[in-house]
Parts: structure tokens; C-alpha cells; sequence
């Protein structure tokens, strides 16, 4: 048998993950404040930080859609 997560549960997830994207995006971007990266490390973790913006958008219009279904 298979059981679908509540509304609850999928609510606490998405917002324990927009917490982790965004503590993980504050290490990338002092990795990168700090200049001891090669240039081409530091672009890398740019484009992560814009993935996990991505993410953080995301999770955001799902929570806002669950509030309010």
C-alpha cells in the first residue's frame, strides 16, 4: 500500500529545504566573497547559487499554492 505525504508534511518539507537552499547558498557566496577561489570555481558556484534561487522560487509558489488549496 502506498501512502501520500499530507499537506502538513509536504508543507514542513518544502520549508526545512528552502531553509537548506538558503544556508547553502550563503556558503557558496562567502566561498566566493572570500577571493580564494580561481575565477572559473567561483562562476561554477554563481551558477549554483542561481539553481538554488531557482529552488528556493519554486518550493515558494508550491507552499503558497498548498496554503491556499
Amino acid at each position: 500500500m502506498i501512502f501520500k505525504k499530507s499537506v502538513k508534511t509536504q508543507i514542513e518539507e518544502a520549508e526545512k529545504e528552502i531553509d537548506d537552499c538558503i544556508e547553502a547558498k550563503e556558503v557558496l557566496d562567502n566561498a566566493i566573497k572570500c577571493g580564494f577561489l580561481f575565477d572559473k570555481h567561483s562562476l561554477v558556484c554563481q551558477e549554483w547559487i542561481k539553481e538554488y534561487n531557482h529552488r528556493i522560487e519554486y518550493l515558494k509558489n508550491f507552499l503558497e499554492g498548498a496554503r491556499n488549496g
